[in-house]
């Protein structure tokens, strides 16, 4: 994990220093937040949040370079009948994930309606623990590796400085060595242009 907050400062780096020779970079800072609940009753419920905040870097008009981080939680409670009655199981599923896309803006900055979209990669660390309520070992399953993502979206400006932001993003999980699974998150944001 350190080696992959290493990679992402020197990324954010060498980013900055060339970017010094820019007339008039423009930074953006954007922040997100979700949470969905579903409860089907006492012993059956699933609860997932996660929270995003980037840093667009405005290489020229409609290009940025955007570097992200993502932390994700999900929570599955369920009740699973086995031959002496029914076992109650939690899966807790811990997410990290460092993501880099290029941003192509397609309309003018200074429009009230920028619509956007988006492709790079992510690095995703995740952590599933697994506990059974008769069991007092739970298990633990690891996985993480170099992702693809792209995405589409919309910005509204407000202001000058300040803009709601709405994006669809698709990132290929790595599950183990042979499979990826698809994710697809819907995100509404606020971002401020510096």
């Amino acid at each position: 994990m350190k080696t992959n907050v290493r990679i992402f400062a020197i990324l954010c780096g060498l980013l900055v220093v060339g970017s010094l020779k820019t007339e008039a970079m423009v930074t953006e800072m954007g922040i997100s937040y979700s949470y969905k609940k579903s409860t089907f009753d006492e012993y059956n419920k699933i609860e997932t949040q996660s929270s995003t905040a980037s840093v667009s870097f405005y290489i020229w008009e409609r290009v940025a370079l955007e570097l992200s981080y993502t932390n994700g939680l999900y929570t599955k409670n369920e009740k699973q009948p086995n031959l002496l009655g029914a076992t109650l199981r939690t899966t807790t599923q811990y997410t990290d994930i460092y993501g880099a896309d290029l941003i192509l803006v397609l309309a003018d900055r200074n429009a009230v309606i920028q619509p956007f979209i988006k492709a790079g990669g992510a690095q995703v660390n995740r952590r599933q623990v697994v506990q059974d309520d008769n069991s007092g070992n739970p298990w633990e399953i690891k996985y993480s590796g170099i992702s693809p993502s792209y995405g589409a979206g919309i910005k509204f400006a407000i202001s000058q400085t300040f803009s709601i932001r709405a994006s669809y993003d698709i990132i290929q999980t790595p599950v183990d060595d042979n499979t990826k699974v698809e994710e697809l998150s819907g995100r509404i944001g606020l971002s401020w242009a510096l």
